[in-house]
This record gives structure tokens, C-alpha cells and sequence, in this order.
């Protein structure tokens, strides 16, 4: 009878043992999230706009102060979120942060322009839907007459329902001899900007190609 008792008495230590075990890695792993979660947390915003479009809201904010930051983008119905928040490294401090609806489909649009002064940098693009989101290309190339003296440094604009994009001019400087032999140079710097409407699959077409004077 005692050896019995005695059993029943060590199986119970060893079953309240193991449960005490799992209880401890819980909270370590609970532990170890907080302290992520914590660090995120730390890290400093460089950049905070919210906005809205009809009965859309959205909350943009970027982190980090290098050339490359991360950039959060979270789209609300009221109080609650749409889709997983938009979350990808950018280029460049953001420059300016606005809405549309360029393809006039009634799905609204965010665009993000930052500093990045490369080629064809310094655009992000995602239009939402009530449950997803899809990202929306820049321009990319420029091809034509459009395309002579261009080096980058693009600067993004929305007006009138289209996007601007505008851009400083390769200088384009000659030289002539004057009459004493001496050279004299003339630097003829400008801007060029050409206008893109959106269609509705998701293309751009280019507009309108204007020069702007030195």
C-alpha cells in the first residue's frame, strides 16, 4: 500500500515538474518578443503624415535617418486595418506623401517621393483595394527626343489628375573662338517636364514634354 502511495506521490511531482517547464518556455519566448517589439519601437521616425481619401485613411511613416529607411504604410476602414501594413526599405528621405486616383477606377492611390537623386528614383507607388493592395511602377525610362539631356534627379508631383515629373538638363555648353583667339563658353542649363496620365491597367502614358528655361 505505502509502495503505491509512494508511485502515485512521484508521478505527480514528475507531471507538475514538466508543467512548470512548459510555463518557462512560454515566458521566455514572450520575453524575447518584448524586447523586439521594444527595440522596434526605438528606432527614430524621420518621417509621420496621415491621410484620407473618401472613407480611406492612411497612417505613413518612415524610420531610420541614412540614405535607406524603412517605410510603414497602414490603410484603415474606420478603426480598423484593411490589409498587413506596406512595409519595404526607400531610398532617400520622403520628400512628400499625397493621395489620387489617376486611372479613376475609385480605388485610392498613395504615392511616396523622396530625395533619391538617381535615375528614375525616388517614387513608390500602391493603390488599396478594400482587402489588398497593389504597387503602382514609376514611369521608368524615358525614350524619344524627351529622353536628350537627361541625367536623373527626377522630382514627382501630382496636379490636375496627372503625374509630373520634372528633371534639371544636362548643360550644354559650346565653345568659339573670339576674334583675338581667346574661347568663350555658353552653359545653357534647364529643366525638362513631361506629364504621364495613369491607365486603367496600371501603365503610363506620357503627355505633354515641357521645357523650362535656364
Amino acid at each position: 500500500m505505502k509502495a503505491r502511495v509512494l508511485v502515485l506521490l512521484s508521478a505527480s511531482v514528475v507531471a507538475a515538474t514538466a508543467c512548470d517547464s512548459s510555463r518557462g518556455i512560454v515566458e521566455d519566448t514572450s520575453t524575447q518578443t518584448s524586447t523586439v517589439e521594444s527595440t522596434v519601437a526605438t528606432e527614430p521616425v524621420s518621417f509621420s503624415k496621415d491621410l484620407t481619401q473618401g472613407n480611406a485613411r492612411f497612417e505613413i511613416r518612415t524610420t531610420g535617418s541614412e540614405a535607406q529607411r524603412q517605410l510603414t504604410i497602414r490603410s484603415y476602414r474606420g478603426a480598423a486595418l484593411t490589409t498587413e501594413p506596406v512595409r519595404l526599405d526607400i531610398n532617400g528621405a520622403v520628400r512628400e506623401t499625397v493621395t489620387g486616383d489617376l486611372n479613376g477606377n475609385g480605388k485610392p492611390e498613395i504615392y511616396i517621393f523622396t530625395d533619391a537623386s538617381t535615375a528614375n528614383g525616388g517614387f513608390y507607388g500602391y493603390e488599396f483595394s478594400d482587402r489588398a493592395y497593389t504597387p503602382i511602377t514609376g514611369p521608368g525610362l524615358i525614350t524619344g527626343p524627351a529622353a536628350v539631356g537627361y541625367a536623373g534627379k527626377d522630382t514627382y508631383t501630382l496636379s490636375n489628375n496627372m503625374l509630373s515629373r520634372t528633371f534639371p538638363l544636362a548643360d550644354n555648353s559650346a565653345s568659339a573662338a573670339s576674334t583675338d583667339g581667346a574661347a568663350s563658353a555658353t552653359t545653357t542649363p534647364g529643366s525638362r517636364t513631361i506629364t504621364y496620365k495613369l491607365d486603367p491597367t496600371g501603365k503610363w502614358v506620357m503627355g505633354q514634354v515641357m521645357d523650362g528655361q535656364p
